[in-house]
């Protein structure tokens, strides 16, 4: 956790901003620091006296802590020093579709169309190249309908941390990704604040490659572990918000909207792509935006209602022009790509949404 981040974006405690009492919280201690970078410590809250630890550089700002802890033990405490011919042993020992199988296909995945191009290792004929992400949020960020107000950017669901990387490097300005994977966050985290990447790339089947080389860093750039449906920030922190594929991956996409309009300045933008992968595993049936039989079955459409004035509205966002769609591909291995038509929309927190 970079100390400039920290003392910019004053974070709050997420459970008891859930209550209704947004208290800052504070560096309880501070056990392993570097450069203004702290990569181990506690941060604490006054109202409730919850704990937040600062982990491989990662502060854990969530409202239930304890059970994220218990959902996320193995990837937290997982070693990530094993060699390639230990890993794949591991890999093969636990079969295919267990743990660390699962989370070498993911962040295969995405470290790879994150970081790829920074490969120097990275050539013959591939389904795809690397940098997808790159340039969709190119377009959103050229389909904005005017220069956001000033202020720091809020990068939801950042996975692997290209696109906050590439915020910084657009605007200039101090970014911050959130997101609630610990693989795909320490990736962020090595990439962004370290200079470094290291991932397993998947050829097929079980068989995986160990990749590693630098990358550059930034100092406008962070990572940290927060959930898009309880964000640990005041209200009108952020000038703008950026979110790649989140909306079909939290548990509660209006929910989310309403959070990205919280934190939005009064003329604050959100660029957001998704491209509609309804998983049960992901978001419970009930929440989806569309994707059901009949009526409600057009995600576009009842998206839009969210973003429009009506009693459908979720939050303070209100659609800024009128909706792009765009292909995204996924890389799942040598010989395999998944293709999504993403749906691209611009929204911004204005006084009619604020008086709404």
């Amino acid at each position: 956790m970079r100390l400039g981040h920290f003392h910019a974006l004053r974070p709050v405690c997420p459970a008891c901003r859930l209550a209704g009492a947004p208290v800052p919280l504070s560096l309880v201690c501070i056990e392993d620091e570097q450069d203004e970078i702290v990569r181990a410590g506690v941060l604490g809250c006054e109202g409730c006296g919850a704990r937040h630890p600062i982990l491989d550089g990662l502060p854990i700002l969530v409202p239930d802590l304890a059970q994220f802890l218990t959902d996320n033990l193995f990837y937290l405490t997982m070693r990530r020093d094993l060699k390639p011919g230990v890993a794949a042993l591991l890999a093969e020992a636990t079969g295919p579709g267990g743990g660390l199988d699962a989370i070498r296909q993911h962040v295969s995945s995405y470290g790879w169309d994150h970081w790829a191009d920074h490969d120097p290792a990275e050539s013959g004929p591939e389904p795809i190249k690397p940098g997808q992400v790159v340039r969709v949020l190119a377009k959103l960020l050229d389909g904005l309908p005017t220069e956001p107000e000033e202020g720091p950017i809020l990068d939801l669901g950042c996975g692997a941390g290209r696109t906050v990387a590439e915020l910084t490097e657009r605007t200039g300005r101090l970014v911050l990704g959130i997101d609630m994977s610990v693989p795909l966050a320490r990736v962020a985290q090595d990439a962004l604040v370290g200079g470094h990447v290291a991932y397993d790339r998947r050829r097929g089947g079980l068989r995986f490659e160990r990749r590693a080389f630098a990358v550059p860093t930034n100092a406008l750039a962070d990572v940290w572990i927060a959930d898009a449906i309880a964000l640990p920030f005041a209200d009108e922190t952020f000038a703008l918000a950026t979110a790649l594929n989140l909306l079909d991956c939290v548990r509660d996409p209006k929910a989310a909207l309403a959070e990205i309009g919280r934190v939005l300045s009064p003329g604050g933008a959100c660029a957001l792509a998704t491209p509609f992968d309804w998983s049960g595993a992901a978001t419970p049936f009930a929440n989806w935006l569309g994707g059901r039989g009949g009526e409600e079955g057009d995600s576009a459409a009842l998206l839009d209602a969210f973003l429009s004035d009506g009693p459908q509205a979720a939050g303070a966002l209100r659609l800024s022009r009128p909706a792009d769609e765009t292909e995204w591909q996924i890389r799942l291995h040598d010989r395999s790509a998944m293709h999504y038509v993403t749906r691209l929309s611009w929204s911004a927190k204005t006084e009619r949404s604020l008086s709404s």
